[in-house]
């Protein structure tokens, strides 16, 4: 048999069992998400919400940070009302403009964002890394909507292992945003950014 022939057929399989073990880790984030969405829908406290949907976020894409930010239509600001990972006890309440760095961008144009080089994105701010001493390395970012209003985004920063994030990241992480937004919307809609960073993150 030739042997061109052979290497093609080994470098064939070889791409069909990446793309396997690729659908089972994708098949098994959904079954996640789905956990997830039981848990969230069914939550009726919004803190509680709000620190399950971070929670939910940082696990399915096997991420180290994350936060959530909520919109505060007074100020046009951006409030991080939740935390997760390294600086969680000093950045809740922290504000930043409604338009300012990739969290402003994505809540500005309604569309998620994955940079895996956020020094080389032009809508990076590196204002919020100086401030509380952290280090992003790359991030996902997509709007919370309902109901046509933007409620706020969630960030997932620092994919574990050095690794990219991946499309199939950004799309798990805008379903989880859907349903958080819809069970946010369903409880009296966002609460008081004031209010909400007031509670310790957990």
């Amino acid at each position: 048999m030739d042997v061109q022939f052979l290497r093609t057929l080994q470098q064939e399989n070889t791409r069909l069992k990446e793309e396997v073990l690729r659908l089972r880790d994708y098949v098994s984030n959904l079954q996640s998400l789905h956990r997830a969405a039981r848990h969230l829908l069914s939550e009726k406290d919004i803190m509680t919400l709000l620190d399950r949907t971070l929670y939910y976020a940082l696990t399915v894409l096997d991420a180290h940070d994350g936060a959530l930010l909520l919109t505060d239509d007074d100020t046009n600001e951006l409030v991080f009302v939740l935390v997760q990972g390294s600086v969680h006890e000093t950045l809740p309440g922290y504000r930043i403009a409604g338009n300012e760095g990739i969290a402003g961008w994505v809540a500005e144009h309604r569309e998620p964002v994955i940079a895996n080089n956020v020094r080389g994105d032009p809508r990076f701010s590196p204002r919020v890394d100086r401030s509380f001493k952290f280090e992003t390395r790359n991030l996902v970012c997509v709007p919370l909507i309902a109901r046509d209003r933007v409620l706020g985004v969630i960030e997932v920063l620092n994919k574990s292992g050095g690794q990219n994030f991946a499309e199939a990241d950004v799309d798990l992480l805008s379903l989880l945003a859907v349903i958080s937004a819809i069970a946010l919307d369903d409880l009296a809609g966002a609460p008081a950014p004031e209010s909400a960073a007031a509670q310790p993150a957990t």
